[in-house]
């Protein structure tokens, strides 16, 4: 059978593949967008995500602050809110250099006291404070932005798994369950699936991976407030473990632990196994919202188990690009919040541009 013929494919429908095809697209490049099972299902997966502009890397903030940017541009294109503005309030760590490194990116940030944290979470344990108060954060709508990106791809987003692929000559060969494809450039985002697609180019990427558990709570109709629950990142340690809270609507609230809480899961997986033994997080995170969180009720309401991928030995924020050829592959974890100005970096990437410093693996 006869190749198929295109210029740049997307290996994998998370939102940062989405995001990349669609700024391809918006560009005037011949794209598809492989995905072997749901758009967004993987990774990606869960009803909300956390927007933030504070990162211990100052690069990392300003790419924010240009992500937010976008976000706002998704939704007037989409016609639907996308990122709320419910806020993000930081617990602990050393305020003074992270307001610094806020202000350094134009970002406006507050300080606030314990009573103002109570007023902003109802349901959170008394705290003396301080806390850090991002305004311009808020919770990213997940599931209505993949559903926008991948109407926009329309035909370009196809159902189709990668059974390998092939770099030579400055081309690549794609083995595919609809058809041979060759293209000029392949970009891979495929989350725990990239260092399989792209071992046989040599690509190493070191992915280290994690089952993460999330449980969703509903609010306690006496913690209930007129206003809108933020972003909590509790870095504290007075309630035990770090962790991360997401409001999902009205009256839910997800929560999660950091991502080395959860157990390792064996190099090379696709999937959480079913074997995964969370027994011990999820007692550590019951106990944490039980401690902390006592305004929500404590069994939850729902959960969302996904496998997430980061860079060895690197932060809870790293990611790079890491390129052999015509092959380049975004590897990492914590893409969603950047998915915008990402999708339009790795774009410029992929028709040739110089890889932007933050995507450069240091």
């Amino acid at each position: 059978m006869r190749a198929r013929q295109i210029d740049v494919v997307v290996i994998g429908g998370g939102i940062a593949g989405l995001a990349t095809t669609a700024a391809l697209m918006d560009r005037g490049a011949d794209v598809l967008c492989l995905e072997r099972g749901v758009p967004g299902a993987g990774q990606s997966a869960g009803a909300a995500r956390g927007f933030r502009h504070l990162h211990d890397e100052p690069a990392l903030v300003a790419l924010a602050v240009e992500a937010r940017a976008g976000w706002r541009a998704w939704e007037e294109r989409a016609g639907e809110r996308l990122l709320g503005d419910e806020g993000a309030l930081r617990l602990g760590g050393d305020l003074a250099p992270e307001f610094a490194r806020l202000s350094a990116a134009g970002v406006t940030a507050d300080e606030i006291d314990g009573a103002a944290i109570a007023r902003r979470l109802p349901f959170l344990a008394p705290v003396a404070g301080p806390a850090l108060l991002d305004p311009g954060a808020g919770a990213l709508h997940a599931e209505v932005a993949v559903r926008a990106l991948g109407g926009w791809l329309g035909e370009r987003l196809v159902s189709a798994e990668v059974r390998g692929l092939r770099a030579r000559d400055g081309a690549v060969a794609l083995d595919t369950t609809d058809g041979p494809i060759a293209c000029r450039c392949c970009v891979v985002c495929a989350g725990a699936g990239s260092d399989r697609l792209v071992r046989s180019t040599g690509l190493l990427l070191g992915l280290e991976r994690r089952a993460h558990l999330r449980l969703t709570f509903a609010i306690r109709p006496a913690a209930m407030s007129t206003v809108a629950s933020p972003v909590l990142s509790d870095r504290s340690g007075a309630f035990g473990p770090a962790s991360y809270g997401v409001p999902e609507g009205s009256g839910r609230y997800a929560v999660g632990l950091a991502v080395g809480e959860y157990p390792m899961v064996a190099a090379g997986a696709e999937d959480v196994p079913a074997r995964a033994d969370l027994a011990v997080a999820r007692a550590r995170l019951l106990a944490y919202v039980e401690t902390a969180l006592p305004g929500l009720e404590p069994v939850p309401v729902g959960e969302v188990l996904r496998l997430t991928t980061a860079l060895a030995r690197a932060g809870d924020d790293a990611f790079a690009l890491r390129r052999r050829g015509a092959v380049m592959v975004i590897a990492g974890h914590n893409l969603f919040k950047f998915a915008p100005r990402l999708g339009d970096l790795l774009a410029g990437a992929a028709l040739g541009e110089e890889p932007h410093p933050v995507l450069v693996d240091h």
